[in-house]
């Protein structure tokens, strides 16, 4: 049993991922406790050695366990994700195979008493961005468009015309100069402007806080995420790349700078669009068109908890569980981290067909799956998200405008985009001092009324920052309306 992984998306935002099983796993996942503590696998050999020395162990060593032992007494053979709770074994450079490290795990708990998960790590390819996606930049002379598709990419300079753009002159509901927030009614949506004005008439010091995107990457030169990021006080870099082994995450995708430009693109710059939250930004890149590993999402994850992220964005998922991930996540929440999924694109019952991370928010107190709501007034769930009982929010992601590869601007539609909707907003909770659960329940307490959906599922209600920010406060919350004041402050209020 092995997941396999999907970027969600839909229409121009499409990262399908596909597992690779005719290849052998390179790596080993491993967790190990003993009467609820974890235990170190490279000690197993040796509880072995002394179970056998007390007469206690009563079957024979294989050939095949003497090859794992030899394996885990090798220096560099094991690499720990402590705060992750988790531990690789690289199964491709010693002689023991993950069915050898398994069988031999499965005698240690006969022997040992020992509690374990052990599962392989199946290498996976990425489908790029596929169709079309229209890109605008700001209105200045001369107005270039670029459009890009899967083979080609055009780009033509126009002489400005007395006709409008699309997108262009900022939004005076939001107060944002961003030229392409003009077209951001998801924004509208959720009233964060209404949650900007409050914060700051508030007067409440905010604490400095950093939201970890786990996802392909980002323009790392984009003008509207440049002064975004977070940096590394030791390296400088703004995250780094699980599947190259450096801190180049340059996104050969989009999806990444897609989810990093929702979630906190910089606001009230005169350029592009508007994020939710003037957060750090933390880019963790575990997955390419070039392939990855489900061991490089949870290096991601344990790298987001020991450079001190208090929230991760998760635009992907699995087909089937995996213990050793869903242990991460629960190991993340017990640190207080705020770890954000989404549902997925595919129309299903999750009640009746769980998805994975997402099916794990059952089960973990601050972890939110995040199903994806229409912009129309009267919103539903869209009839192409996954929904159910692990869903308990919602956040617009119908033709959401954000930054892409290119360094321009594009439309795209799918949970993907709903997810850091959310993220962002569990950042701005943080901001104002809330923290772990207390996170997740002012995002939940804050949502709409249950919305439409094609499976009944009651209670998915959709993401409302102005409640969750009374509520942060401890103020009395306020129903939405369908339309908005215009904003009076200098936009979004940093975090």
């Amino acid at each position: 049993m092995f997941m396999q992984p999907t970027l969600l998306s839909l229409a121009a935002l499409l990262l399908s991922v596909h597992l690779c099983r005719g290849d052998a796993p390179t790596h080993t996942l491993v967790r190990i406790s003993h009467r609820g503590a974890p235990v170190d696998i490279r000690h197993v050999p040796l509880m072995m050695a002394q179970a056998a020395a007390f007469g206690e162990r009563s079957r024979p060593l294989s050939q095949g366990d003497h090859e794992t032992e030899q394996c885990l007494t090798e220096d560099g053979m094991v690499e720990d994700l402590a705060l992750a709770g988790v531990q690789i074994v690289h199964s491709d450079e010693c002689s023991a195979s993950y069915k050898q490290i398994l069988e031999y795990l499965k005698k240690a708990e006969g022997e040992l008493g020992i509690d374990f998960d052990c599962e392989p790590d199946y290498p996976v390819t990425f489908t790029p961005i596929s169709g079309t996606t229209t890109t605008r930049r700001p209105p200045p002379p001369p107005t270039t468009t670029t459009t890009t598709t899967t083979t080609t990419t055009t780009t033509t300079t126009t002489t400005p015309t007395s006709a409008p753009l699309p997108c262009a002159g900022g939004n005076p509901l939001l107060g944002t100069n961003d030229p392409v927030s003009s077209c951001q009614s998801n924004l509208e949506r959720i009233r964060i402007a209404e949650a900007w004005r409050l914060i700051e008439s508030s007067k409440r010091k905010l604490k400095k806080v950093v939201l970890a995107i786990l996802d392909s990457g980002v323009n790392m030169k984009h003008p509207d995420l440049i002064n975004q990021f977070w940096r590394d006080p030791t390296t400088a870099s703004i995250g780094y790349n699980f599947v190259n082994n450096n801190t180049d995450v340059t996104d050969k995708d989009g999806h990444g700078t897609f989810c990093a430009g929702i979630a906190g693109a910089e606001t009230n710059n005169s350029i592009g669009v508007a994020g939710v939250a003037n957060v750090e930004l933390m880019i963790l890149k575990w997955a390419d068109t070039d392939g990855a590993r489900i061991s490089d999402a949870l290096r991601a994850l344990d790298y987001a908890l020991r450079k001190g992220a208090t929230v991760s964005s998760h635009s992907y998922r699995f087909d089937n569980g995996s213990r050793v991930f869903e242990a991460a996540i629960a190991k993340a929440d017990a640190a207080g981290h705020i770890v954000v999924v989404g549902s997925g694109n595919e129309a299903q019952d999750l009640d009746k067909n769980p998805v994975y991370p997402c099916s794990v928010a059952r089960t973990v107190p601050s972890m939110l799956c995040v199903a994806a709501s229409t912009t129309t007034s009267k919103a539903t769930i869209t009839s192409w998200s996954n929904v159910g009982a692990a869903t308990q929010i919602a956040a617009p992601g119908v033709d959401i405008y954000s930054t892409d590869r290119s360094g321009s601007y594009s439309s795209a539609s799918g949970t993907s985009a709903s997810t850091p909707h959310v993220a962002a907003v569990a950042a701005m909770m943080a901001a104002l001092g809330l923290q772990g659960q207390d996170i997740t329940d002012a995002i939940t307490r804050s949502r709409t009324a249950g919305l439409s959906n094609k499976f009944n599922v009651p209670d998915v209600g959709e993401l409302d920052a102005l409640n969750a920010v009374k509520i942060a406060l401890g103020q009395p919350t306020s129903l939405a309306t369908t339309t908005s004041t215009p904003a009076k402050t200098s936009g979004v209020v940093s975090v």
